[in-house]
């Protein structure tokens, strides 16, 4: 048998593996959400690509991105200093600049470029458009909002014209005051206002860990959702992993039927995890 015999063969092997999941999950509705920490330029065109995948075989993606490092940094070209508190940046006028020009003049626009270069029809969207994100002001933070309500009918528009919305996590209060938003919680809000089958996370990390930091640490390659509250009011999760954990059970509580922590940095990622019998991070499943 020839290499180029072989080849073939493990890619038509490839191919019927996946083949039963993308039947499966053709015409769900996915939410993931793509933090600024996976985020690099041959890392942003993987994604892309994979999601352009996914859209082209039926799925119905919403991608929900971060920016804490964009803002960061585009904060001290400006000289602010970034502050945190509990791991939420504090942010007042000058740092709400920042964050409307890191989120919606840099990640928003390169990967909806990105996802059109793929061959998905994709459009930016912001939480403040059409009053898609209502939030209830964190007056002990400056200008930053908990999610109050969703008013998902702009996303139901886009994606039952085949597109993908890429949306920014920015919201407004009452009173139509614009506030940064934590992206985490986002997806979660927005996975149960549009009844999504699955929420993803994509960030730096391999998935969720038992032990971590510890030499007993172990990836879970798959929890009840019973022992993420045990994570949770034990406070033995770092403070980076919590507003997604808090975000996994908000989903799953709201009717999400799965969730999945996965490393964005691996190529492929997405497509490992959805359509594999083994997938690749963690997934979380009601009780």
């Amino acid at each position: 048998m020839s290499d180029r015999t072989k080849v073939a063969q493990g890619k038509a092997r490839v191919l019927r593996e996946a083949l039963p999941w993308i039947t499966r999950w053709s015409g769900r509705t996915l939410v993931v959400k793509y933090g600024g920490n996976a985020m690099s330029q041959a890392a942003d065109v993987a994604f892309a690509a994979d999601v352009a995948l996914l859209r082209a075989v039926g799925l119905r993606v919403v991608v929900v991105h971060g920016g804490g490092p964009q803002i960061s940094a585009l904060s001290r070209q400006l000289g602010l200093a970034p502050r945190f508190v509990a791991g939420r940046r504090v942010t007042d006028d000058e740092t709400l600049n920042a964050v409307r020009m890191a989120l919606l003049g840099d990640v928003s626009p390169r990967l909806v470029a990105l996802l059109q270069a793929a061959g998905a029809r994709a459009a930016g969207v912001s939480g403040t458009d059409a009053d898609l994100l209502t939030v209830n002001p964190v007056p002990e933070l400056g200008l930053v909002g908990d999610v109050a309500d969703v008013e998902p009918q702009l996303l139901r528009t886009l994606l039952d014209a085949g597109m993908v919305p890429v949306v920014a996590s920015l919201g407004k209060s009452p009173d139509g005051q614009t506030h940064n938003v934590n992206a985490d919680a986002v997806a979660a809000a927005l996975a149960v206002a549009l009844a999504a089958d699955k929420l993803i996370y994509l960030t730096n990390v391999p998935g969720l860990y038992e032990d971590f930091g510890t030499p007993d640490s172990t990836l879970l390659s798959d929890v009840r959702i019973g022992r993420l509250r045990e994570l949770l009011a034990c406070g033995a999760l770092n403070e980076g992993m919590v507003p997604k954990i808090t975000g996994v059970v908000a989903a799953l509580d709201g009717g999400v039927r799965q969730a999945h922590l996965l490393d964005g940095r691996v190529e492929h990622a997405l497509l490992l995890e959805i359509f594999t019998d083994e997938g690749i991070g963690t997934m979380v499943v009601p009780e």
